[in-house]
């Protein structure tokens, strides 16, 4: 072989060398595992199948997604560790599920705080926010907030027997709560009784009437069959359930910053579609509660206002505990949301 025919065969086998190296590059592969608390046919399983059809579709297979449900991974506190630990890179809970490691983000579990939907999402989409996501990283390590949806929309008195109308009507009520001494200190302040008890435990207790009603949402309700247990819903609105999404920071910026992208934006995607399949979703629990012989019930304006005075109750519990620097800035944000929403409505209808 001549001189020039060597070099022509050196620089096809560099050029072939140079085409698999970059193959094995593009081919390259990672694993988003999200794994969440409800079970298959919940709320929190809409999103992951939108985001596992979304990323592997958009990243040409470079990011495979694997949804683990039904709290097979753990509880939210099991969850959150894991993302920290960079062993599960995605999980979304509630308040409740982030408390345990910073409890000042109960501040968004005070009582009648937010006045409608509106509020809520812009909220969501605020600067409060973002100082969550920096308290939570800086608190936890890894531990990134993505989006900011909801899980389940607002938190209303469900009862098995008493209606509730107005603030005294809960003297006495036996009312399920989750293990927050926020929310054990509001309803105590109503006069109810309560009674924490855990999740996979309520149907049987109301039941038996260990306990008397429930602070949840009829999207909880309806799909695990306690209307036939309860049989009355005030509508009050008392919290709402933000859903925070948390995923590894470290195993987010290994990846090529358009992938980053990619993901980031899927997850908040995501997060819109679940929050958007609960309002619907949430009218047509309602709708079976009542089929099934419910009621449902919306307090007047001056029914409502005899439960306010729990709010300030909580506000003050809240700085007593806590110190009043998460309360001032929640209160902006409210503040913020209300006057943006009432200026748009004033220019819709040219007042």
């Amino acid at each position: 072989m001549s001189g020039k025919s060597k070099a022509i065969v050196a620089l096809a086998a560099g050029a072939l060398l140079t085409m698999v190296t970059s193959g094995a590059t593009s081919a390259e592969e990672w694993v988003l595992k999200y794994g969440h608390v409800g079970p298959v046919n919940s709320d929190d399983q809409v999103p992951g199948e939108f985001l596992k059809s979304f990323l592997e579709a958009r990243s040409q297979g470079q990011i495979k997604v694997e949804i683990y449900p039904a709290a097979q991974l753990g509880n939210f506190r099991d969850l959150i560790e894991q993302v920290q630990l960079n062993t599960l890179e995605l999980t979304h809970t509630t308040v409740g599920g982030i408390a345990s490691f910073v409890p000042e983000l109960q501040v968004t579990d005070i009582p009648y705080m937010m006045r409608d939907d509106m509020v809520v999402e812009k909220i969501a989409q605020s600067p409060f926010m973002d100082k969550v996501r920096d308290t939570v990283m800086e608190k936890t390590g890894n531990v990134r907030l993505v989006a900011v949806g909801n899980t389940g929309r607002w938190r209303s008195f469900f009862t098995s027997k008493k209606l509730v109308k107005t603030a005294a009507d809960m003297k006495g009520i036996k009312m399920r709560t989750i293990n927050s001494p926020l929310q054990i200190e509001f309803v105590r302040f109503l006069g109810g009784n309560p009674t924490p008890v855990a999740w996979g435990e309520v149907y049987t207790s109301l039941q038996t009437g260990v306990i008397e009603g429930t602070k949840n949402a009829a999207t909880d309700i309806v799909p695990t069959n306690m209307h036939e247990v309860v049989k009355n819903v005030t509508i009050d609105e008392h919290a709402y359930l933000f859903a925070f999404w948390w995923m590894s920071d470290a195993w987010l910026k290994q990846l090529p910053p358009h992938l980053q992208d990619l993901v980031v934006d899927g997850v908040q995607q995501a997060s819109m579609i679940q929050s958007d399949w609960n309002k619907e979703y949430e009218s047509r629990s309602l709708a079976q509660f009542q089929e099934a012989g419910g009621t449902v019930y919306v307090p007047t304006a001056e029914e409502k206002a005899t439960f306010l005075p729990a709010r300030d109750a909580m506000k003050v519990w809240f700085t007593e505990k806590y110190g009043d620097e998460w309360l001032k800035l929640f209160e902006q944000a409210v503040a913020d949301a209300e006057s943006a929403i009432d200026s748009d409505r004033k220019r819709i209808l040219g007042r």
